[in-house]
C-alpha cells in the first residue's frame, strides 16, 4: 500500500464521517418535526486486496420502521378520540337536561302539582285556574324546547360528520399521491425518506378521524384500510360518502371517485371521531329523544286520563289537558309537538276540578286526584313517578357522559404509552445523537490527521525525488 492508498483512504474516511455528520444534523433539526423518523448513515468496509485499499463506503440512508408500533398509534389515537368526541358531544346533552334554576322540567312539575293542589282547595278562583294554566303552558314549553335542542343537536353531528368525512377524503387523496411519488423514488434509486415521513404524518392526521390499518408493500407503497375498507392502494384511493337510511341514521359508503358504486362501511367504524359521531348521534342521542318523548307523552296521557273524568266549571267533561293529535306515532315526535288543549287554553273554567257534575261549581276531588299523580307510580310501568322518571332520564345522560370520560382518560393514557414505545425506537433521541455528533467528529478529525501525515509523507518523497 502506498502513500496513494493513504489520500483515498484518508477522502473517504473524510467523506463518510463528514455524511454522518450531515445525517446527525438533519436528526437534530427534526427533533421535534410531527412525524419525522430519525435516519441511520449507513457505512461499510472496503476490503483490502492486493491492488485496492481497505477504506469506507457509504451505502446510504436508513429510516427505521416498525410497523406494530405505528400501528398501535393509530388504533390508539382512533380510540382516544372516538371517546373524546362522545364525551364532548354528551356534555352538550348534558347541558339541554341540566336543571337550571326555577326553569328545569323538574321544577316545573312541581308547580303544576302545587298549582292542581290550590285549585283543589279554591276550584272556583279564576287565579288559581289560571296558575295551572301557566303550569301546563311551563311544561309544554320546556318540553318543546328540549325536544327541539335534541333534534338540533342530532342534526348538527351530521354536519359534523360530513365534515370530518371531507378531511378523511383529503387525506387519502394526498397518500395515494405520496404513495406514487416514493414508488417512482423507489425505482429510480433515490431517497424515499422524506417523502415516507410525509405520508406517516398524514396518516397521523388520518387516524384521530376514523380507525386505520397499514399494510407496507415491498415498493414501498401501503395498503391503507379503514373501517375494515380498502381505502387506498396504490396511488388509487375511494372517497366516503355520508348520507342517511329511511330510518334516519348515517350511513357511510365508500367507493372509487366518480363510480356509482359504493360499499356501506358503516358497521366497520370502531375508532375515530367519526365513529364518536356516529355513536353518540344514532345511538346515545336517539336513545335519549325516544326516552324524553316516551317520558313526554306517558305524562301528558296520565294527565289527560285522570282530567278527563272530570268536570270543568263550567261544565264540560271530556277535555284533556294536553294536545298530542300531531304524534302521529306514539310516543316519537311527543316533546316536540305536544301543545295545551285549545279547550283548556282558551278557557280556564274547563279546567276539570270536580269529579261530578252534581258537586259543581265547589267540587275539588279530582284536582286533589290530579295533584296525586304527581306523587304517584304511573310511569315506567308502575314504578316512578314523574319527578322519579325524569331523574333518572337526566341521571342516564349524566352516567353515559361519565363512562366516556373515563373511556377518554383510558385511551389518552394508551395513546402517550404508544408514542412514549414509537419515539424510543423511531423518533430521535437527543442523547443518542449528541453521542454520534461527538463520534463522527472524533472520526472526522482523525481521517484529517490521516491526510496531513500522507501529506507530509508524499512531501518528503517529493523531496528526495527533486
Amino acid at each position: 500500500m502506498g502513500i496513494n492508498s493513504l489520500l483515498y483512504t484518508a477522502r473517504d474516511a473524510i467523506a463518510a464521517q463528514t455524511y454522518g455528520l450531515t445525517v446527525t444534523g438533519q436528526n437534530i433539526n427534526n427533533a421535534n418535526t410531527p412525524g419525522y423518523v430519525r435516519r441511520e448513515a449507513i457505512l461499510s468496509s472496503r476490503i483490502m486486496g492486493n491492488e485496492t485499499y481497505g477504506s469506507v463506503v457509504v451505502d446510504g440512508l436508513r429510516r427505521p420502521a416498525d410497523a406494530y408500533l405505528e400501528g398501535r398509534l393509530f388504533t390508539s389515537s382512533s380510540l382516544a378520540h372516538a371517546a373524546n368526541t362522545r364525551g364532548n358531544q354528551l356534555t352538550i346533552t348534558e347541558g339541554i337536561f341540566n336543571e337550571l334554576a326555577g326553569t328545569g322540567l323538574g321544577d316545573v312539575l312541581d308547580r303544576m302539582a302545587r298549582s292542581f293542589q290550590e285549585l283543589s282547595v279554591n276550584p272556583s278562583d279564576t287565579v288559581a285556574r289560571d296558575q295551572v294554566l301557566r303550569g301546563l303552558e311551563d311544561f309544554v314549553n320546556r318540553a318543546n324546547e328540549t325536544g327541539q335542542a335534541l333534534a338540533t343537536q342530532r342534526n348538527e353531528i351530521f354536519g359534523s360528520m360530513g365534515e370530518v368525512v371531507s378531511e378523511i377524503n383529503e387525506h387519502a387523496r394526498a397518500i395515494a399521491k405520496l404513495n406514487e411519488q416514493i414508488k417512482n423514488a423507489t425505482l429510480m434509486g433515490h431517497d424515499a425518506a422524506d417523502l415516507k415521513d410525509k405520508r406517516n404524518q398524514a396518516l397521523a392526521a388520518l387516524s384521530p378521524l376514523i380507525d386505520i390499518r397499514v399494510v407496507d408493500a415491498d415498493d414501498g407503497q401501503i395498503l391503507l384500510q379503514a373501517a375494515g375498507a380498502t381505502l387506498v392502494e396504490g396511488n388509487s384511493f375511494r372517497e366516503l360518502s355520508l348520507d342517511m337510511d329511511a330510518s334516519g341514521n348515517a350511513v357511510v359508503r365508500a367507493g372509487r371517485p366518480g363510480s356509482s358504486t359504493t360499499t356501506n362501511i358503516t358497521g366497520g367504524l370502531t375508532g375515530g371521531m367519526l365513529a364518536g359521531l356516529k355513536q353518540v348521534r344514532d345511538g346515545d342521542l336517539r336513545s335519549m329523544i325516544d326516552s324524553f318523548d316516551r317520558y313526554v307523552y306517558d305524562v301528558a296521557t296520565a294527565l289527560n286520563g285522570q282530567h278527563a273524568s272530570g268536570y270543568g266549571l263550567d261544565g264540560s267533561t271530556g277535555n284533556e289537558l294536553f294536545d298530542l293529535s300531531a304524534v302521529t306515532s306514539a310516543p316519537a315526535g311527543a316533546a316536540r309537538s305536544i301543545q295545551v288543549s285549545a279547550a283548556i287554553a282558551s278557557n280556564p273554567a274547563a279546567i276539570a276540578a270536580s269529579g261530578s257534575d252534581a258537586t259543581l261549581p265547589g267540587g275539588a276531588d279530582n284536582a286533589k286526584r290530579l295533584a296525586e299523580l304527581f306523587t304517584s307510580p304511573v310511569l315506567s310501568g308502575g314504578t316512578q313517578n314523574p319527578g322519579e322518571a325524569y331523574a333518572s332520564l337526566v341521571g342516564k345522560v349524566g352516567t353515559m357522559r361519565a363512562d366516556a370520560i373515563r373511556e377518554t382518560s383510558l385511551r389518552e393514557a394508551m395513546v402517550s404509552q404508544a408514542f412514549e414505545l414509537r419515539e424510543s425506537k423511531l423518533g430521535v433521541s437527543m442523547d443518542e445523537e449528541m453521542i454520534n455528533l461527538t463520534r463522527f467528529q472524533r472520526a472526522y478529525q482523525a481521517a484529517s490527521k490521516l491526510l496531513s501525515v500522507a501529506d507530509e509523507l508524499l512531501e518528503e518523497l517529493m523531496g528526495i525525488v527533486r
